[in-house]
């Protein structure tokens, strides 16, 4: 099941909200969440729910053993144990295939390559139940003692499939119990109705008109690079709307998720991107992997040697490039079982190495305004180019060629230039609400009442409005997702 679906929004969510708020019993509303987040993900995968108790079991005995207070010998053997035992989880589930098909290609074996279906978000649930036993291992957490919260931590309908990667520790205390305003839930509707729109509105939308694209104006310079920029702002509009439902559906029940996207694309630099940007991720690998590999006691060794031959520079340069390959090579991995993304995650690495170490010096040395310009548009170039490696999991250096006129003589063609002009609104409206222009103007607006009306009767009109656009981004998504056959699941490749 997923939040863009009738069955969701007109059956499942209300049905929940109607049992969950009838009573305010902590322990009512703690299993009335758990059952319906089973249901929630065995409505898609109903024989991998098995694997998801699994992994929250294994994950909740490995809590025990590394707590603070259990023996040393037993919290390192479980440490270790819980890294293998997740990856080795999820290398199966989801590589096991990649591997087979890569070692056929090296050695030409002909080993045979199963076709193991992918379970529904394991790469997030994975990586949630990692963070939960790392951070009692580190002492920012005692371990649970009851099975129930770890599997409703794993399992929370909200962010089960396709995030936010929520840490333990974050909602601890939450899990226990929560109190929910009516401000939070006018909060979380809010929040909800817009990803719900960004989802359905724009991204369905822009994903049509890149596979136009992409089907017929894949022979000319202009439709590919066209079809690469629509299907950058699908994919924006998808991941961030649903990021934004998974956090209103939270504030509905009393959960605060972190912010997963801080408008990416007005960014001026590929590291500020990668800050903007699915932020629980970038975070995620940075806490959990760049900082464990570049502290290690190998990098440190290193730095030091090379300190002491005279290599001031490169005893710091050094690990953190090695730190940024491994990063950026598991980061490519995460997103897919192809070499594409490993592809991607590399030439992604190659950037941000570039930045630190050559082209922020560089730019630091024009002024400000036009350190940005430059940062700005080529961050774009560089940008369409990666999503370029994301789309095309076949064919990859042929397409890229086509975007520089490689193996197509055609700038455009009248096909193409049809296109363009029948969804130039669309792209307009979508590269506007990518900014924070709409925000701004929203809360200018809300200023402006609150000067003219008073705090109160600017309060009301401001909840009047909001209900008001609620119901119709409602409306427009129901009558769309009910005419459209259109409706793609991104996550289903995570």
């Amino acid at each position: 099941m997923v939040f863009s679906h009738l069955i969701f929004l007109y059956g499942f969510l209300p049905l929940l909200m109607l049992l969950y708020y009838v009573r305010k019993d902590a322990g009512w509303r703690r299993s009335l969440l758990l059952i319906f987040s089973l249901v929630f993900y065995a409505w898609g995968e109903p024989l991998y729910i098995l694997l998801m108790l699994f992994s929250a079991m294994m994950n909740y005995i490995f809590g025990l053993m590394v707590d603070q207070r259990s023996p040393e010998k037993y919290r390192k053997f479980g440490i270790i144990a819980a890294v293998v035992s997740n990856l080795l989880l999820l290398g199966i589930f989801k590589y096991t295939g990649f591997i087979a098909e890569t070692i056929n290609s090296i050695t030409g074996l002909g080993l045979p390559v199963p076709k193991i279906a992918l379970p529904l978000g394991i790469s997030f649930y994975t990586f949630q139940a990692m963070t939960y036993v790392i951070d009692v291992y580190r002492g920012y957490c005692k371990s649970q003692g009851k099975f129930t919260r770890v599997l409703l931590y794993i399992c929370l309908f909200p962010q089960l499939v396709a995030g936010p990667i929520v840490r333990y520790i974050d909602i601890e205390e939450q899990l226990e119990d929560r109190n929910v305003s009516a401000g939070q839930i006018n909060a979380g509707m809010w929040r909800f109705a817009i990803g719900l729109g960004k989802k359905v509105i724009f991204s369905n939308a822009c994903g049509l008109v890149c596979q136009n694209l992409f089907a017929i104006g894949g022979n000319t310079v202009l439709g590919n690079w066209a079809a690469i920029l629509f299907y950058s702002l699908q994919i924006y509009f998808d991941f961030s709307g649903y990021s934004d439902m998974a956090i209103g559906l939270g504030l509905m029940f009393g959960f605060t998720f972190a912010e997963n996207f801080n408008y990416p694309y007005i960014s001026s630099s590929i590291s500020e991107y990668w800050r903007r940007w699915h932020m629980t991720l970038s975070t995620w690998f940075r806490d959990y992997l760049f900082y464990p590999v570049l502290r290690s006691k190998s990098m440190t060794k290193l730095s030091r040697n090379l300190k002491k031959s005279g290599h001031k520079a490169a005893s710091r340069a050094v690990p953190t490039i090695i730190a940024l390959v491994i990063v950026w090579f598991s980061t490519g991995l995460w997103h897919g079982a192809n070499w594409n993304y490993v592809l991607w995650g590399l030439y992604y690495c190659m950037w941000l190495i570039l930045e630190q170490f050559v082209l922020d010096k560089q730019l630091k040395k024009l002024p400000k305004l036009v350190s940005r310009i430059i940062g700005h548009v080529s961050f774009i170039f560089i940008t369409l180019i990666g999503y370029a490696f994301f789309y095309h999991e076949k064919n990859l250096f042929v397409n890229l060629g086509k975007m520089f006129g490689i193996g197509t003589n055609t700038f455009t063609s009248d096909y193409t230039d049809s296109l363009l002009y029948e969804n130039a609104l669309l792209l307009i409206a979508a590269l506007i609400c990518v900014t924070p222009l709409g925000h701004t103007l929203f809360e200018g607006l809300r200023k402006g009442l609150r000067r003219v009306f008073g705090f109160r009767s600017a309060y009301a009109i401001d909840r009047v409005i909001k209900t008001v656009i609620i119901l119709a981004l409602l409306a427009i998504c129901t009558l769309r997702l009910a005419g459209d056959s259109y409706n793609p699941f991104i996550y289903f490749k995570f």
